[in-house]
């Protein structure tokens, strides 16, 4: 039989049967048993220098950073922030610090051939920001492009790449500046903000996104899930890939009683902002509908003032609100699973449940001299039938005057005076031309019916501003595009239906709003669970096709805000 010898040059062959095997000597005993031992523990030793946490993947498996590498990021990020260092603040540096702490100074983003595959993600986030409404400056994209650059060029001139330790920090950095911008909005990076739990659960999230090779998927997993965010968010990225910004606007004449012209300039307006195709012949006055339409106006195809303030804004202009809208709704928080939606500008209450859209009424708010506040509070009770007690402000500079100018006014529209004490008071009593404003110290009260100022249904919710959502009876104002009518309070189109949602969805109640209102008896219901009430001011909102809805800026909040955001947008 025959049997495998080893020979000095490491190859094996047959010997013939019965022939004697040939021994190794020593030397080579002793390299056999070399070879076969050392990738076990090549193994074992990189198995061991790089445990982690067993919760985490062990995203070095096929890394491998010698010694020095790892200590010169060390000493990089240990003694590399100054003064001078204005693209990272002190505080921005040390969370930076404290990653790499926590991941034993090994190199995240790039290598000795320059970025890792895994960077690749984050740079095109960072390239892209403003199809999420923020912009790339932000995340040391200049800086970044030249380091990549020059490391590229190097590579073209056969000069050695070296692993850029300033290029790892800025990619780290931009990362979490981009999580944090994406779920909270434009922040100042001060000690307050790096204190936040919600910031110290950022590098967690990180690590599992490279971990699992998913660092996109991780960086926007922090987004607000509300659905009103997520579809705007998606509408400003089809309108960043649509539209070249820039802040030409057409300019229009008006008015001007030269329709010809008039129409000519509307047309020209519109192919700029997108409604027209110039190589389509299309109506203009049909193009100006559906502007109107996702203007918030009367789609008339008439030209009005409103109509045409809102064709003079530029495309920079319209992407800039959507930024600012975007990063209005980040710094929101809305986590109820019901919840009552009112959009100011919109002049629309909505009503959320599991983040699903169930119903949309029109609503009218404060006008600008009175405006309706931006604000959170909880839903506390419903009254069916509800009397009206006149704000003090209300009663002196509205109610007063129209008392002195016609004695039977408070008669005829239902209104009773009460005392200090609440006790009546006969108005015959009273010299209103005699009364000082600052000793007037009565009270209005309106009877229940159809013709009380507040209807005949009344929501009262937690607030500061002693304002609630209501009935009206002035019904024919839910017409108008335009609804900021009110003293800051915000009426309802149906109140029933909302009444009917509450009673019905939160109370488990059978009741139907519609009859206690017709039993002209008054009904009050405490609520039997959290419900949110949420008021906002949105002025633009984006539907599930991804057309966005642009609405008057009726406050002026826009400008106010977009001026306290340049440092951070930088347009």
């Amino acid at each position: 039989m025959s049997k495998t010898t080893i020979t000095d040059n490491g190859y094996t062959h047959q010997t013939d049967p019965g022939k004697t095997k040939t021994n190794l000597n020593f030397p080579q005993r002793s390299f056999r048993y070399f070879l076969a031992i050392l990738p076990i523990a090549l193994v074992l030793l990189i198995s061991t220098s790089y445990q982690r946490n067993p919760d985490d993947v062990n995203y070095f498996d096929k890394e491998y950073y010698s010694p020095e590498i790892i200590d010169s990021l060390r000493n990089f990020l240990m003694n590399g922030y100054g003064e001078e260092d204005d693209c990272i603040t002190k505080f921005s540096h040390d969370f930076v610090v404290e990653f790499y702490v926590a991941n034993d100074f090994k190199p995240v983003w790039v290598h000795v051939n320059g970025l890792s595959e895994r960077a690749s993600d984050l740079v095109y986030l960072i390239e892209h920001a403003r199809e999420y409404g923020l912009e790339p400056q932000n995340y040391h994209s200049q800086e970044l492009l030249r380091l990549i650059k020059k490391q590229e060029q190097n590579k073209l001139r056969g000069i050695e790449v070296f692993i850029d330790f300033n290029m790892e920090r800025l990619l780290t950095d931009a990362a979490f500046r981009l999580m944090i911008n994406m779920h909270a909005g434009y922040q100042p990076m001060d000690s307050a903000l790096f204190a936040s739990d919600w910031v110290k659960q950022l590098p967690g999230i990180l690590m599992k996104g490279i971990a699992s090779g998913k660092v996109f998927e991780s960086l926007i997993s922090v987004e607000p899930h509300f659905i009103e965010y997520t579809r705007l968010r998606k509408a400003n990225e089809l309108f960043i890939r649509s539209n070249h910004l820039t802040n030409y606007c057409a300019p229009i004449k008006f008015p001007n009683k030269d329709t010809v012209v008039l129409f000519g300039e509307i047309r020209e307006a519109l192919i700029n902002l997108g409604y027209l195709d110039e190589n389509i012949m299309e109506s203009t006055s049909e193009a100006l509908k559906v502007f109107q339409r996702y203007h918030g106006l009367n789609a008339d195809g008439k030209p009005g003032m409103n109509t045409i303030e809102a064709l003079e804004k530029s495309t920079l202009y319209r992407y800039r609100v959507l930024a600012l809208n975007l990063d209005r709704l980040r710094k929101n928080h809305f986590t109820d699973s019901s919840l009552v939606y009112i959009n100011i500008p919109a002049y629309r209450l909505k009503i959320f449940e599991s983040n699903r859209l169930v119903d949309t009424l029109r609503v009218i708010v404060g006008n600008p001299a009175t405006p309706t506040p931006v604000h959170s509070g909880n839903m506390e009770r419903i009254i069916a039938n509800p009397l009206w007690y006149v704000p003090k402000s209300i009663a002196i500079n509205e109610m007063i005057p129209k008392i002195k100018s016609d004695s039977g006014y408070l008669q005829k529209n239902g209104f009773m005076i009460l005392d200090k004490n609440y006790k009546l008071v006969n108005a015959r009593s009273i010299d209103f031309n005699r009364i000082p404003e600052n000793e007037f110290d009565y009270t209005f009260r309106q009877n229940r019916g159809t013709e009380n100022s507040l209807g005949q249904v009344k929501f009262i919710f937690s607030n500061p501003y002693a304002i609630y959502l209501h009935d009206t009876p002035g019904k024919a104002l839910f017409a108008k595009d335009l609804r900021a009518f009110s003293h800051g309070c915000i009426r309802v189109e149906h109140p029933d239906k909302l009444a009917d949602y509450i009673l019905n969805e939160i109370n488990a109640d059978t009741s139907r709003m519609s009859n206690m209102i017709a039993s002209g008896q008054p009904r009050e219901f405490t609520l039997a669970s959290r419900l949110q009430v949420q008021i906002t001011y949105i002025t633009c909102e984006a539907d599930e096709n991804g057309k966005v809805y642009f609405y008057k800026d009726i406050y002026g909040n826009d400008k106010t805000e977009l001026d306290a955001l340049k440092p951070f947008m930088g347009i």
